[in-house]
């Protein structure tokens, strides 16, 4: 792998995950208790023994910038192995920030021209997965490949999620569709791509002489096929796009069962041990008056009442007599006594207050964000205050930084949203 470096993408907004990437980039969000999301894209580059990784920044990097650190974490330590944060090169215009996938690697074919690499393997910070991608370099090889994209079969309902592949009986591809209203088949790139680095290059050079999106899978890609060695590299592994709240959601959920794939606890994936002051954290302890079924329980929470089948991140407070069911509750979080939270997805540093029902009533979908969420569950924001004996339903969304005073009525229908002042 000496011969490979990788670039990895980890700019994006991610507005489908609303409120949660409000504050951060999305690969910054936690996610499985005590991870973050690029957590895991970082974890394959280091047991597939990637020895460079240039990281990619733009949208509100700052969390993500001080959880990837040095690099340390991921044993990326000494002259051989570096992880190394490249913000875009802007001045004083927004039209200086990366405007496409394609664009943010040209602004740094320098970084790229630092290493004697002879392919460059370009990654995403926002999918659960592990894979070796040594298997995948070794296809690249055999094929003589100038472009290797990994592929999947995904749900056919979802296909118009994903950018379509079509292929011919060698793997060779044919055709490329990104997010077609009327997919062809069900093939989907996972947004993992080998290149040959003098290749890469010269294409990207190209796309920046035209009046294009500078997009991957917009633009280089569908050129590429018609001039160069693309080629599909079949994963069978684990690997789930967390970029929609419902995704995020069933994610986390797929770690508390025993059928599922995602079998984190022999992933070898790693964490940055400092962030949030993981590592001085006290051990959890869980009651006499305490209930956990199928959980997730991190570090440094303390459970007094009941968590049935949910994800819990370090520091979390289920006081005596709350219920916290089918749920995802992040960073320390207080549920107080007599509270029930029901398929919710509770961000950093919130108070719910004592009596206070979550999740509760006829399901629908969300009224002002019926793209961003449209299913059941409901989403608070990071360090909302939630007033106690509040009624809150299905399909909400509660931003960050609520206070008691921005509930105007004690029953919060299903569907609704609640702002903080000045927000609207």
């Amino acid at each position: 792998m000496r011969k490979t470096i990788a670039m990895l993408l980890a700019g994006g907004q991610g507005s489908r995950l609303g409120i949660l990437s409000s504050k951060r980039a999305k690969p910054a969000v936690p996610f499985a208790g005590a991870y973050r999301i690029i957590d895991f894209t970082l974890s394959n580059c280091m047991n597939s023994y990637v020895s460079h990784i240039g990281i990619l920044t733009q949208y509100k990097p700052v969390s993500l910038i001080e959880h990837i650190g040095s690099g340390h974490s991921w044993g990326y330590v000494g002259r051989r192995r570096s992880i190394t944060v490249l913000p875009p090169y802007t001045a004083e215009n927004d039209s200086d920030w990366y405007k496409g996938t394609a664009d943010a690697i040209l602004q740094n074919l320098s970084y790229i021209r630092n290493f004697d690499s002879e392919r460059v393997i370009v990654l995403s910070g926002d999918h659960i997965y592990k894979m070796d991608y040594r298997a995948m370099i070794d296809f690249h090889k055999k094929m003589n490949a100038d472009l290797t994209i990994a592929a999947m079969e995904v749900p056919k309902k979802e296909a118009n999620r994903y950018g379509i592949l079509e292929i011919d009986k060698e793997n060779r591809i044919l055709d490329f569709a990104e997010k077609p209203d009327k997919p062809k088949n069900n093939l989907a790139s996972l947004g993992i791509y080998v290149f040959n680095t003098r290749i890469l290059t010269k294409r990207l050079i190209e796309d920046a002489a035209m009046s294009t999106s500078h997009d991957f899978g917009k633009d280089i890609i569908k050129r590429m096929i018609s001039i160069d060695n693309v080629y599909a590299y079949n994963f069978n592994g684990y690997w789930r796009d967390v970029g929609t709240l419902q995704s995020f959601w069933e994610t986390n959920m797929e770690l508390l069962k025993p059928s599922s794939a995602f079998d984190i606890y022999n992933w070898r994936t790693r964490t940055n041990p400092n962030d949030r002051y993981l590592g001085d954290r006290l051990p959890s302890y869980v009651a006499s008056s305490a209930e956990v079924e199928n959980s997730v329980i991190s570090v440094g929470s303390v459970i007094h009442g009941r968590v049935i089948n949910s994800v819990l991140s370090p520091g979390v407070k289920v006081c005596a007599g709350a219920v916290v069911r089918d749920s995802v509750i992040m960073h320390d979080v207080v549920v107080n006594a007599g509270a029930f939270v029901d398929k919710t997805i509770i961000d950093k540093d919130v108070v719910i207050g004592e009596n206070t029902k979550i999740g509760v009533g006829k399901p629908s979908i969300n009224k002002m964000y019926p793209n961003i969420l449209s299913e059941d569950i409901t989403v608070i924001g990071k360090q909302a205050q939630i007033s106690k004996d509040l009624s809150i339903g299905k399909s909400c969304i509660i931003f960050p930084d609520v206070v008691p005073s921005d509930f105007v009525s004690k029953n919060i229908e299903s569907g609704e949203t609640v702002f903080h002042l000045g927000d609207e």
